[in-house]
């Protein structure tokens, strides 16, 4: 049986396509702490399963110079723990053509003393803790090594048709020894930050999530300036009332419980990333990703309106896209039709004029 050994990453630490709007700060901080908590129990343990493969390099049979790479730029003293370089990646199962190599590792706090805020030693109270690394640039070709970290997060976005995206955690095969890459899509090329991450600092939750439907689809799609595509399907994003609201979650819910139930294991993005142009997803057994839309109603009349972010993602995935259109929602036991991107070009499509009104 194939050793997987899977670990995720924290939710602000690597991502790419994005545009940074904030006056400072926000950059991805592509490190995420191993043993942070004096609680053994909430230990990235996950983490701690890549040391006993055979993905992790001892740090002293490696050139100095790349070992010093590594603990560049930390603010105190620290040793490289582990060194994981993979030569076959990737991206949600599916193999990147590169002959680059990417590079993590575990680096380890060693300083008792460090400089605070204003410049005086005190005490570490970080003394130990571990970190992955998976910086976004990390050129070293030399020595036999061809690691490009930047290139191979390139080729990710090109293999994600340049939409921005996040990464979510790891998977490494053991068996073929390949890094498996997990993402999601968070927004068009050069998606606003401030439309994926609060302003926040410490622990706890960095994602943006109090806007509502609408104004994620207004601030999408300014994001799309290069598209001068003329589609029938217009720009309008109507204000959607707290019943609507209502129907698409409960919708929402009942499909995720659908996929569950037919053992997809699949992950509600949008719950995550409400930037996303997608609802859900889930990878089938053949290892193919399948993005999930979901739209409700409350009648039984097959009937959904699809923004142009939206009918730009759907063509631009045509063959991994799969709509669920929830009718009745409102009952006990809702319906639901599935439709592929051939079903839903030949549906009748209308173009709705824009709505107005003074609240």
């Amino acid at each position: 049986m194939t050793k997987i050994v899977r670990f995720k990453i924290d939710e602000k630490s690597l991502f790419y396509g994005c545009k940074n709007d904030f006056t400072k700060g926000h950059t991805a901080t592509v490190s995420t702490p191993i043993n942070q908590s004096s609680d053994p129990e909430k230990w990235h343990k996950d983490i701690l399963g890549m040391i006993d493969t055979e993905a992790r390099i001892d740090p002293s049979t490696l050139p100095e110079m790349l070992i010093h790479k590594c603990q560049a730029n930390s603010k105190s003293e620290n040793i490289i723990q582990d060194v994981f370089i993979f030569d076959k990646i990737m991206v949600d199962g599916k193999k990147i053509d590169s002959n680059c190599q990417f590079i993590m590792y575990i680096k380890k706090e060693t300083a008792e003393f460090i400089k605070n805020s204003k410049g005086k030693m005190v005490e570490n109270t970080h003394l130990g803790r571990l970190k992955l690394h998976y910086p976004t640039s990390f050129p070293y070709k030399a020595d036999g090594f061809n690691i490009d970290n930047e290139a191979i997060l390139k080729e990710i976005l090109n293999l994600n048709k340049n939409y921005a995206y996040i990464v979510r955690g790891f998977e490494y095969n053991c068996d073929n020894k390949s890094l498996n890459v997990i993402t999601s899509i968070i927004g068009p090329f050069n998606a606003l930050l401030s439309t994926v991450f609060r302003v926040a600092k410490g622990t706890g939750k960095k994602l943006r999530t109090d806007f509502n439907a609408v104004t994620i689809e207004e601030l999408m799609m300014n994001c799309l300036k290069d598209d001068n595509e003329d589609f029938d399907v217009p720009d309008i994003f109507s204000t959607r009332n707290k019943s609507s609201r209502y129907n698409g979650k409960k919708g929402e819910d009942f499909i995720f419980d659908l996929l569950v139930a037919e053992n997809k294991d699949p992950y509600h993005t949008s719950v995550d990333y409400p930037s996303s142009p997608y609802d859900m997803e889930y990878v089938t057994t053949e290892g193919k990703k399948i993005y999930v839309e979901v739209k409700s109603t409350q009648g039984e009349r097959l009937y959904f309106r699809m923004s142009k972010y939206e009918y730009n993602f759907m063509n631009e995935y045509k063959d991994q896209y799969e709509l669920y259109v929830v009718t009745n929602v409102k009952d006990d036991f809702p319906t639901f039709k599935i439709l592929h991107y051939d079903d839903i070009i030949k549906l009748k499509k209308e173009v709705i004029t824009y709505e107005f009104s003074n609240k």
